[in-house]
């Protein structure tokens, strides 16, 4: 019989490296997200009716919201 039989494995920690660059690569995904929403809707000068323009703004500011403040919160995890 073999020494590793009826033992569990314990798996390896993921290393640190790979998971700071996973991290980082996610929110410079979500980032360039919010860029593809943001810098057309502030370039559209004067298109459409001013509600709608509002709307959209406001849908904006929210999400770069959310992203500031979820990037605050993991920051705050430890």
């Amino acid at each position: 019989m073999n020494e590793d039989d009826g033992k569990e494995k314990k798996e390896e920690p993921m290393n640190t490296k790979l998971l700071m660059i996973a991290i980082v690569s996610m929110l410079a995904i979500g980032f360039i997200a919010v860029l593809f929403v943001a810098i057309p809707s502030i370039f559209q000068s004067g298109e459409g009716s001013w509600k709608e323009g509002a709307v959209e703004d406001i849908v904006i500011i929210l999400t770069i919201f959310m992203f500031v403040f979820g990037f605050y919160q993991n920051t705050k995890m430890h």
